[in-house]
């Protein structure tokens, strides 16, 4: 038996490596997705993977760009321990006609990228007269918003000389919020001299009504100086300092028209529903939990409401705290808040969960909108053999006394999907060579054969103790679960002593988890211990979102509240 789980261990291993390899896909990306006709763009291509490949096939680009450079990097590094490698190109182009432009899906030895859209805007108008070597340019996309509306302030400085020393004064606000969303290089041609352009953006959310003011920044620079010769060193030039113009915003009250409870004016806001499994099957006693999350377009994630998950008849409900995050592009801060909650049905029948509505106000149209979640039926089935839905408290401790590593066995399910036939095939061939290979130095007298299973457990990672937990509750065995979950919590938070699930308990403040942990303990050691109402998936799902939520219970920082409310 011994021999039997180290083989499905490193097995597990050598099937995580294969499916790794297989999902090596290149990835493009561009600085900016508007551009003027006489700048340059800068496209990116990344493969997560150390292999050796013959480079990117650009002929498809040169219809519609022009291909400037091209530089190819590879990097390796550790990181927490996980080994991480990838191969990048650099690409810079400049487009041969105005309008919208397609870079489209690219070839990298066998696969392809998905094709991305480019604005392309006629030249920038440009001040008469003789241009300096060095000048700047300020502008804000809108000279009027609402309180807490996105502004976007774009700085670019102009230099046709060798400069050294550069510096800018970053913008500061007392009654404002400031995200930063990225700075850009990139060639322009102005009247038949070529120009390096640095360009950096913020998105500015300003907090009180009035006029909103963005100060003068401050640009200071050395101008280079060629050696005289090649033994002496390079000499400083003259000094040069330039100043951006201010900019004057009016910044008004949300209109009287708005009845939400929170102000949130957004270029768009939705809501999405997601459910850990599928609610059309459910039965009294299971463990669902449902996710909602907002999306909003020109908001920061700290101005998103927490959504609230109102008491229904028939079922318990167990709220998460809720999590945020906010991603920047070129256009602006995109946000979302995810709020869940473990549903755990009482009764059998219909279940009505009402519908979720979130007021906000739409920036380009000028008017109140709505998201909306219909309201929808749960179609709770009867517990399976008698099996109530009351949760059961643990049991004070049932200590391990071996660790045990369950068999990972192929899905039979997907044996009509040609990829994990090939899959598959390739899992049993790592299996009767590693069999082999054992068969090999157990001749040799190289294995010890009393070594401790807790040894084996010990070995693997985090990923490959929840793959195999996942095994374990797909095959629905709770009799290797418990082992399993162990095994996996010990590997998830090392720096505790995990033995037992009380421990887990006390480690994890989920309280799904510890609903579900009731549920497990009630089935192995309750009254009855009849394991035919329990449902591996249900548990699998929970622990899924434990990982999403992550281990570090440390929160982001906080930003500015939102100062409105109805």
């Amino acid at each position: 038996m011994v021999m039997q789980r180290s083989i499905a261990a490193i097995t597990f291993i050598i099937f995580t490596m294969i499916g790794t390899t297989m999902a090596a896909v290149p990835i493009a990306s561009i600085d900016r997705s508007v551009i003027a006709i006489d700048d340059t763009l800068t496209l990116t291509i990344r493969i997560n993977d150390g292999g050796s490949y013959t480079g990117p096939d650009l002929n498809p680009v040169k219809t519609s760009f022009y291909v400037l450079g091209n530089s190819q990097s590879s990097r390796h590094m550790i990181r927490n321990g996980k080994s991480e490698s990838w191969t990048e190109w650099v690409i810079t182009l400049m487009p041969k006609r105005k309008g919208r432009l397609e870079i489209p899906a690219i070839n990298v030895d066998g696969q392809r990228t998905q094709p991305i859209s480019i604005s392309v805007q006629p030249s920038i108008p440009t001040p008469g007269g003789t241009l300096e070597p060095v000048f700047l340019e300020s502008e804000v996309d809108t000279s009027s918003v609402y309180v807490q509306q996105q502004i976007i302030f774009t700085l670019r400085i102009f230099q046709s000389v060798q400069l050294d020393n550069m510096n800018i004064t970053e913008p500061e606000f007392d009654n404002a919020a400031m995200e930063k969303l990225g700075q850009n290089s990139f060639q322009r041609r102005i009247q038949n001299s070529p120009y390096r352009v640095h360009e950096l953006r913020y998105a500015i959310y300003p907090q009180e009504t009035g006029d909103f003011i963005i100060p003068e920044m401050m640009f200071s620079a050395n101008e280079a100086m060629a050696r005289r010769s090649a033994f002496s060193l390079p000499g400083q030039g003259k000094r040069i300092r330039k100043m951006t113009q201010q900019h004057k915003i009016k910044v008004k009250a949300p209109p009287p028209s708005f009845s939400g409870d929170t102000w949130l004016p957004a270029k768009s806001v939705k809501l999405i529903e997601t459910w850990s499994n599928s609610p059309g099957n459910i039965y009294v006693g299971d463990s669902i939990t449902r996710t909602i999350t907002i999306e909003a377009d020109g908001l920061l994630d700290s101005q998103l409401p927490p959504l609230s998950f109102s008491p229904i008849e028939g079922a318990k409900f167990y709220p998460d705290k809720g999590s945020s995050e906010t991603s920047v592009t070129d256009k602006g801060s995109l946000s979302s808040r995810a709020d869940s909650a473990a549903i755990i049905p009482t009764r059998e029948g219909e279940i009505t969960l009402p519908e979720i509505r979130l007021q906000w106000w739409d920036t380009k149209r000028n008017k109140m909108q709505e998201a909306v979640i219909p309201a929808s039926t749960l179609l709770v089935k009867p517990a399976l053999n008698g099996t109530q839905g009351n949760s059961t408290p643990l049991a004070m401790d049932h200590s391990l006394t071996a660790a045990k590593v369950s068999t990972v066995s192929a899905d039979s399910q997907t044996a009509d999907n040609l990829l994990w036939q090939v899959v598959a095939a390739g899992f049993a061939l790592a299996w009767l060579l590693t069999l082999y290979l054992w068969w090999q130095l157990k001749s040799k007298g190289t294995i010890d054969v009393v070594q401790e299973d807790s040894v084996v457990a010990k070995s693997l990672s985090e990923q490959q103790t929840f793959g195999l937990l996942s095994q374990t509750c797909r095959d629905n065995d709770i009799h290797e679960v418990r082992t399993a979950l162990v095994n996996w919590a010990r590997a998830y938070w090392p720096e505790q002593n995990i033995q037992s699930l009380q421990d887990i308990q006390a480690q994890s403040d989920h309280p799904s988890l510890n609903t579900a942990l009731a549920q497990l303990d009630n089935v192995l050691y309750g009254n009855q211990q009849d394991s035919s109402g329990w449902h591996g998936e249900s548990l699998l799902s929970v622990i899924k979102l434990v990982r999403e939520n992550g281990k570090n219970k440390s929160t982001k920082a906080a930003g500015l509240k939102p100062l409105y409310s109805n």
